[in-house]
């Protein structure tokens, strides 16, 4: 019977010990942040309480902490590779940090701080170098690199890609953004459905002062839960010419709605970085989408791209500031949603993209130039950094803006300025913290909409952890 026993040991092992040689070693990482925040006004009217707004932890609104925690894992051989990020991102309350529940509470949310899951996802095979294909649900973009005018999210994809030569890579991509079904009832297989389909081309040059990549781009989108088609196309340009750091594009939205009306858009993007030292590198960029002038008409002119990613873009981006938050959904006249610079939901109506597709085709549009600069600051304080910016913002359009001061006058152009500064340390590789300071000063535009001239802010602590 020993004998016996000491055979299936040896056997269990051996059979171990194949497996264990079989499998990948899996490396794991991480991220935790949390963000004392404090929003303020974003109505623009210090005789209003403010309404709640929402930011990827919730609707929320004045004092509040947000916490982003993170739990990633990944593995990879010569060909394949995997890579998976657990998440739970939540405004914190006792009915999140302990997962408790109770009925009547406002959230309304069984279990709200049971929503760790996999937030991001990528499964990928490299066959060749002409063709690679992944799959999953993580980061995927077409111009975040410029001005975020036309896509950058983590929806679901299925992307083939590779190099076709030294100098040209292309990447084609297919996004379910929605795939909606009617319960309990019989009906055409993409009603509710939003699917893209994606085509980039990068070709790099060589100018002699720097390269150049250049991009032709392209989108379908078969919007059947707006009955919306509409196809995008554009250019990308980036690089270096010497020191200087350019940046374009340009976007075409053309398409039409199940009811006839047309939908004609473009969107404009262009910017340029020149450090001149460590401490002080400075920008310039404009920012332009089209504005509809009249939402009575069959001419939809109100730029809407399948999700403005303009906090996340290198130049102008922020990850807290206050255009980038949700300045939408009755917290605020702006009508920008999350992560966009754009006011896409202004107006109303014929909605034919954006996050969450709620981006209104009636839009008024936004004419925007920023300047700023960031830099490190070590000669001051070893680990020091910052950047700070301005934008100045117009209305492209405001035919279809309500006047509340003025009553039948039209809606004035300027929008407002914004400011921004944001100060980071840090304390070593693995801890970090950064302050956001953000304003945004009213002009005549928002002013006649709202009857009020007060100043909307945001404060933003983020105490990271990195491993």
């Amino acid at each position: 019977m020993k004998r016996k026993g000491w055979i299936f040991g040896l056997a269990a092992l051996g059979i171990l010990g194949f497996a264990t040689q079989a499998l990948a070693a899996v490396e794991f990482f991480g991220t935790a942040k949390v963000k004392p925040t404090f929003y303020s006004n974003f109505d623009f009217n210090d005789d209003l309480q403010d309404k709640p707004t929402l930011n990827e932890g919730g609707w929320t609104s004045g004092e509040h902490m947000r916490a982003e925690l993170r739990l990633g894992w990944k593995a990879s051989g010569e060909k394949w590779r995997v890579k998976m990020i657990a998440e739970v991102d939540a405004i914190m309350n006792k009915n999140n940090a302990d997962r408790s529940y109770y009925t009547g509470t406002p959230q309304q949310q069984t279990n709200a701080g049971g929503e760790f899951g996999i937030e991001r996802a990528e499964i990928g095979y490299t066959f060749c170098k002409y063709l690679d294909i992944s799959t999953g649900w993580d980061i995927r973009a077409l111009d975040i690199k410029s001005g975020g005018l036309l896509y950058g999210d983590d929806h679901p994809f299925l992307a083939l890609g590779g190099a076709l030569t030294d100098s040209t890579k292309y990447q084609l991509l297919y996004l379910p953004i929605q795939n909606d079904e009617i319960l309990g009832a019989a009906d055409a297989t993409v009603t509710n459905d939003w699917r893209v389909y994606t085509l980039k081309v990068d070709q790099t040059i060589d100018t002699g002062i720097g390269k150049l990549t250049i991009s032709p781009l392209a989108a379908f989108s078969d919007n059947r839960a707006k009955l919306a088609t509409v196809t995008y196309y554009g250019l990308e340009i980036l690089g270096h010419l010497g020191p200087i750091a350019p940046s374009f594009e340009i976007i075409k939205a053309q398409g039409d709605f199940d009811n006839g009306k047309d939908i004609d858009s473009l969107a404009l993007f262009a910017g340029v970085e020149v450090p001149v030292t460590k401490a002080f590198n400075p920008y310039v960029a404009a920012r332009y989408t089209q504005g509809d002038d009249n939402s009575a008409d069959n001419d939809v002119e109100g730029f809407v791209g399948i999700t403005d990613i303009g906090r996340f873009t290198p130049l102008m981006g922020m990850d807290g500031n206050i255009l980038g938050e949700h300045l939408a959904s009755g917290a605020s006249p702006y009508g920008a949603s999350l992560y966009a610079y754009a006011p896409e939901r202004a107006g109303g109506g014929d909605a034919y993209g954006g996050i969450g597709n709620g981006g209104s085709g009636n839009n008024p549009g936004q004419k925007l130039i920023a300047v700023g600069t960031k830099g490190d600051l070590g000669a001051l304080l070893p680990n020091l950094s910052y950047k700070t910016q301005a934008f100045f913002i117009w209305y492209d359009e405001t035919g279809n803006l309500i006047n509340v001061k003025n009553p039948g006058q039209k809606v004035d152009d300027y929008a407002g300025t914004t400011f921004d500064l944001q100060a980071m340390y840090a304390f070593d590789k693995n801890f970090a913290v950064d302050y956001i300071f953000s304003t945004f000063v009213p002009g005549d535009g928002l002013q006649d909409q709202v009857g009020a001239d007060d100043n909307a802010y945001v404060h933003m602590l983020t105490l990271g952890w990195t491993y």
